[in-house]
C-alpha cells in the first residue's frame, strides 16, 4: 500500500518551544502543495529515496516510536529536498501511514500524525509542517502544537504557485540565533493578526514579504529579484526557511533567474495514493 503526503511551504511563522512535544510547534501560515512524497513499505530493511539509499534520522526515530524493527521504506519525492518544501514532514507522514497499514498497527489518523510531529520536533527538522500536511489547503496555525491539539483555520484555493530555487538556508543556524528568533516571534505574531483581518490568498505574498524583511531573513539577492518581479506586476515572497521565492510570476520569466518548480495548492492532507 502506497501513501502520499503533500509538500508544504511556510509564508510566516512564530516558533513556540515547550517542555512537551505535543505543545511545541509554531503558529503561522502554511500552504500545502499537490506535489509531495510517496511512501511504500516492504519486509526488507533500509530507506531509499528516489531509488537511492538515504540516511533519514527522522524516519529512524519514527520506526523506534512505532516499534518496528525491520522495514524497507521506499520514498519517491516530487519536490526538491532541503529548500523549505517540508520534505522531512511529508516523507515521515507518508511513511507512518504506510507502516501502520503494512504492519496492521491499528493507530488512528491523529495518533500517527502526532507521532510524526514529535519525531520532527525531536529531530529538529520541523515545527509546523506536519500540522499543514495533515490538513491540506492553506492552513493558518492559530496555536502551536501537534496536529490533534493545534487550533487552525483552513482555507481553500485552486491557485498555482511558481517557485524560483536559489539555494538553501540552515534552519538550525537561524533558530539557534536568539536575536533572530525573538524577531521571528514578534513579527510572526503581527503577521498572523494581519492575515486574520483579511484572509485573502493574494495577501499572503505581501504579509510574508514584510515578515521576511522585518526579521532580516530575506537577503539582498532575494529582495532585488522580488522587486523586479513586482515591477512586472506580479506578487512574490520568500519561502521560510529556504532561499526560494514563491510567486504568481510565470515560469518562463523565472527561468531567467535560475531553477524553477511549480505546483497547485493541495486541498487534502496525507492519504492513500
Amino acid at each position: 500500500m502506497t501513501f502520499f503526503a503533500p509538500a508544504s511551504i511556510t509564508a510566516f511563522f512564530s516558533p513556540h518551544i515547550s517542555g512537551s512535544y505535543s505543545e511545541t510547534g509554531s503558529t503561522g501560515l502554511g500552504i500545502t502543495l499537490e506535489a509531495g512524497v510517496f511512501a511504500k513499505v516492504s519486509e526488507k530493511k533500509g530507506i531509499r529515496l528516489n531509488s537511492k539509499s538515504f540516511t533519514f534520522p527522522t524516519i529512524e526515530l519514527l520506526l523506534e516510536k512505532l516499534g518496528v524493527t525491520e522495514a524497507k521504506i521506499e520514498l519517491v519525492s516530487q519536490i526538491p529536498v532541503g529548500y523549505g518544501f517540508g520534505f522531512s514532514g511529508a516523507s515521515c507522514l507518508a511513511a507512518a501511514f504506510a507502516l501502520n497499514t503494512h504492519f496492521d498497527l491499528k493507530k488512528g489518523y491523529f495518533e500517527l500524525a502526532d507521532i510524526v510531529h514529535e519525531c520532527e520536533v525531536r529531530s529538529r527538522t520541523g515545527l509546523g509542517d506536519v500540522v499543514c500536511q495533515t490538513q491540506g489547503g492553506i492552513v493558518l496555525r492559530k496555536t502551536p502544537g501537534c496536529p490533534s491539539k493545534a487550533v487552525i483555520e483552513k482555507y481553500f484555493s485552486e491557485s498555482e504557485i511558481n517557485f524560483l530555487i536559489l539555494g538553501s538556508i540552515s534552519t538550525s543556524d537561524i533558530l539557534g540565533d536568539e536575536e533572530i528568533v525573538e524577531k521571528i516571534r514578534k513579527y510572526g505574531a503581527m503577521a498572523l493578526k494581519k492575515f486574520q483581518v483579511n484572509p485573502d490568498f493574494y495577501n499572503i505574498f505581501s504579509i510574508s514579504k514584510d515578515f521576511a524583511v522585518q526579521t532580516g531573513l530575506m537577503d539582498e539577492e532575494i529582495l532585488e529579484i522580488i522587486g523586479e518581479i513586482e515591477r512586472m506586476g506580479y506578487r512574490a515572497s520568500m519561502v521560510m526557511l529556504g532561499k526560494v521565492i514563491f510567486t504568481d510570476c510565470p515560469l518562463k520569466i523565472l527561468k531567467d533567474y535560475g531553477d524553477v518548480f511549480s505546483s497547485k495548492i493541495s486541498q487534502f492532507g496525507v492519504r492513500r495514493a
